[in-house]
């Protein structure tokens, strides 16, 4: 590791038992929209669909959108032109780099369409029995992200015909297929469209990522409640059993597999579709249903939470081992880092409380997983890699390095970075012995942290340097050019001659994260006054939107 002190730090073990939400803010908006009551012939009414509204009113909560925020539409307000207005309405709310979340619970179908040719679109049933297709939904989602930052869509209803059933027996009557079949012999009816054409791979999200994502392809998180041969299902008086296992996944049950202080898309899944299997898996008539992710599965959904032996706070790191000394360089003196001579001790938490909760959000689960379950280990690599996933990925940025590898003790570290966009830039880097996050930049000798569009930076600039100094291994740098500065004095980091560095472990993992993806005035009453108040100006101020690179720097013998 290069340039910072290396500690000896002994990583805390733990174990997730909850996740927390993340920080509400004026920037995220949800579009709600349930139908219980159909008024359509044939069409089943869809009794759990009622509780759907406050799950997905909890799921909001967790991506951090404010309750003044959230717009609810419901059966009759649901009509084709209500469902055409509803997406009117949400993309004149939003404000460039606004992050969206769309929600859906209903039932799904199928018709006949020509475009030019015919072939079997699938749609989402109004609540008059009309069809508001995959490809009206593309283009509205399309215009949609030419302003957000981020879109988040769950689906959960029925896009295909059928249901897998386990013997010829009449189904569970506790569990209703969210699928509206129409009439026979019609257009889009059954007969029309029976065999399965996987246009969408059993749901819409898949098809609109695959043709509108352009450049921003990780932008886009598209959770579907079942696969292109499934039915999903509905469960009187809980709700889709998809949003019901997703929401308590969400609120603590999903593990950080990966050690990273983020619970991402993929690991809710996971967990989610563990809860779906155990629940289906003695019903009459159904097989279990498959949540399927489009997009960006790895992006960060939720934070992982530390058992209440190590608190959800700051945590303070360990004193260095050495102090660093100088290394002179024309025209200024820079500090180069030495080794500790004896490990460092390990770092401990602050005895402050925990950030307060979002107001109403209930806790979802009261009691910790037990100690037998599985210990955890901190990846800070992969907590780069995490904040790296939540980029926006419409924003270019590129670190390059002068070569592949460096010698200790002889090389002196360089490399370049470029910016499509105006921002803030911030380079992060956890060394080879994988033990610590470094601030490289802005540092103590060189504070200024702008660029312009399409500038490019030469690293380091001529008041201070980096120098090899090992051991061997791959250093891993992210850099982030934000639109709004990020304060990352709240992570209590330690100088480390002119760079800064906090050990990590559970608490700091998530911390970065957290400052990392969040604007430094996001509290401020002016980036919570609304989005329609805001100007320019002060909307780029509160922006948590950022681009990000990630880069390789080897060190050699």
């Amino acid at each position: 590791m290069f340039s910072s002190i290396r500690h000896q730090c002994k990583l805390f073990a733990f174990v997730i038992c909850a996740a927390m939400p993340l920080p509400s803010s004026a920037a995220i908006h949800a579009l709600i929209m349930t139908i219980s009551d159909y008024k359509a012939p044939g069409a089943a009414p869809l009794k759990g669909v009622l509780a759907d509204v406050e799950n997905a009113r909890q799921i909001a909560r967790h991506l951090g959108v404010r309750d003044s925020d959230m717009v609810f539409l419901r059966d009759g307000q649901l009509t084709l032109e209500g469902m055409r207005s509803a997406f009117d309405g949400l993309e004149e709310r939003i404000s460039q780099n606004d992050q969206v979340f769309i929600y859906y619970s209903g039932h799904g179908g199928r018709q006949l369409v020509l475009e030019p040719q015919d072939r079997c679109a699938e749609s989402l049933v109004t609540v008059d029995g009309y069809g508001f297709i995959d490809s009206e939904l593309e283009e509205r989602l399309k215009s949609l992200s030419t302003k957000a930052g981020k879109l988040i869509v769950f689906l959960d209803a029925c896009h295909s015909g059928g249901v897998t059933t386990r013997s010829v027996t009449r189904p569970d009557q506790s569990f209703v297929a969210k699928y509206y079949a129409r009439a026979a012999g019609g257009p889009g009816s059954p007969q029309a469209c029976s065999v399965p054409v996987n246009i969408l791979k059993r749901n819409l999200s898949i098809k609109s990522a695959s043709r509108s994502i352009g450049t921003g392809a990780q932008n886009y998180v598209y959770i579907a409640a079942a696969r292109d041969n499934e039915v999903s299902l509905d469960q009187p008086g809980k709700g889709g059993v998809a949003t019901q296992a997703w929401l308590e996944c969400m609120g603590g049950k999903a593990k950080d597999l990966d050690g990273s202080g983020g619970i991402t898309a993929d690991e809710i899944r996971i967990c989610a579709q563990d809860l779906i299997d155990t629940k289906l898996k003695n019903v009459q008539g159904f097989l279990p249903h498959h949540i399927s992710i489009t997009g960006n599965s790895d992006s960060v959904l939720a934070f992982a939470k530390t058992t209440e032996q190590t608190p959800v706070v700051t945590s303070t790191p360990a004193a260095p081992a050495a102090a660093p000394v100088a290394t002179p360089v024309k025209p200024v003196p820079v500090p180069v880092a030495v080794a500790p001579t004896k490990p460092a001790a390990a770092a401990t938490a602050s005895p402050v409380p925990p950030p307060p909760s979002l107001p109403g959000l209930p806790l979802l689960s009261q009691k910790p997983p037990a100690p037998q379950q599985p210990v955890v280990t901190v990846s800070p690599i992969n907590t780069l890699k995490d904040i790296f996933s939540n980029r926006d990925d419409r924003r270019s940025i590129s670190m390059t390095t002068a070569r592949p590898n460096f010698k200790i003790g002889r090389d002196k570290v360089e490399f370049k970075v470029s910016s499509s966009h105006d921002g803030h830039v911030y380079i992060l880097m956890v060394g080879s012995d994988g033990k610590a996050f470094d601030l490289l930049f802005p540092n103590q000798l060189d504070k200024n942290n702008q660029i312009a569009a399409g500038q490019t930076i030469n690293f380091p600039r001529p008041s201070w340097e980096i120098t090899a100094s090992g051991p061997p291994g791959k250093n891993e740098l992210l850099v982030i050019v934000s639109d709004s500065p990020r304060d990352f004095s709240k992570l209590k980091m330690v100088p480390a001659g002119p760079f800064s560095v906090v050990e990590a472990n559970p608490v700091s993992s998530k911390d970065i994260q957290f400052v990392s993806g969040t604007s430094s005035t996001a509290s401020n009453s002016d980036c919570n006054d609304g989005v329609l108040k805001r100007n320019l100006t002060i909307a780029k101020s509160c922006s948590n939107g950022f681009g990000a690179a990630m880069a390789s720097i080897e060190e050699v013998n």
